[in-house]
């Protein structure tokens, strides 16, 4: 377990996924520990896809390909390439397993960089390929306790965003569950969003950001404490808690694709909200987590 730390902002992150295993401010623990009973998992990075192909497969040149929701980097161990005080990138390169499921060769970095009692996070996602174009697809899941307090209840908590404006919202149907990006709805986030469990009795609530800046705050009535987190330039961000499980869990997700569509025919290269870059190139993917 690799550990960066600033002040009294404390990070921890486990090299099997690259994914944060802890971040606490003051001694008190901000993100999901994980339970198997609700969602074992924490803050996976979100590489190749978004969300679940039609069927788990999908064809690429002729060839069908099994993968499973969410794609493979949050099970991959990842290699530390620099790591300083408050500051550690890792990578991740194609291998044996990943070519199986994903034909591409590509490097995924992933850095975490502590200033000012927030956590940075970049994706840098580069072709390492001589020939293709790298089509794929990259978002983050962290999940946060919600309540901080345990004598506070869940329907305590509220989210905030900045701007407070309605936004589109694409639904997710279906048992994929799988997006209908032609039939967006709209969801009124210009007063707080009071949470309940029955939100999300359908899955996320997927918001269309449209590549604004924008913060997603949750927070309690009652407390000045809780989590920012800040996204750019990605089209979509999830809301998300187990369902029917009832956790005292909420994830706030920048994403950089989205789960196929409820018509897809399952090739790759018609899939929605896929990103490509050309042989040599990268791209960076940014957002950030502020406890308070």
């Amino acid at each position: 377990m690799l550990t960066i730390s600033d002040d009294d902002l404390i990070v921890q992150i486990d090299e099997l996924g690259a994914q944060p295993h802890s971040i606490k401010l003051h001694q008190v623990e901000y993100l999901w520990q994980g339970d198997p009973a609700s969602w074992k998992r924490q803050a996976p990075i979100l590489f190749p896809f978004v969300g679940r192909l039609k069927d788990d497969q999908y064809e690429y040149q002729g060839k069908n390909y099994h993968q499973t929701q969410h794609g493979f980097a949050r099970d991959e161990p990842f290699t530390v390439i620099d790591q300083a005080t408050n500051q550690v990138t890792l990578q991740l390169r194609d291998n044996e397993r990943t070519r199986a499921a994903y034909p591409f060769h590509f490097v995924l970095r992933v850095t975490y960089q502590i200033t000012n009692g927030k956590l940075n996070v970049t994706y840098q996602v580069t072709n390492a390929g001589q020939e293709q174009t790298l089509i794929y697809a990259i978002g983050a899941h962290p999940g946060f306790n919600v309540p901080l307090n345990q004598e506070r209840r869940f329907t305590d908590v509220i989210v905030k965003t900045s701007p407070a404006q309605e936004f589109a919202r694409i639904p997710l149907v279906g048992e994929g569950p799988y997006n209908d990006l032609e039939h967006p709805q709209m969801i009124d986030l210009t007063h707080p969003l009071r949470l309940t469990h029955q939100l999300f009795a359908h899955d996320a609530l997927v918001v269309k950001t449209a590549g604004q800046p924008a913060v997603f705050t949750i927070t309690d009535d009652d407390t000045e404490h809780g989590v920012r987190v800040k996204t750019q330039n990605n089209p979509v961000v999830g809301i998300w808690s187990p369902y029917p499980a009832e956790a005292n869990l909420l994830c706030i997700e920048p994403w950089w694709g989205i789960a196929d569509g409820i018509a897809s025919d399952g090739h790759l290269t018609h899939k929605q909200l896929m990103n490509r870059l050309q042989p040599g190139k990268s791209e960076n993917y940014h957002f950030q987590i502020q406890p308070f």
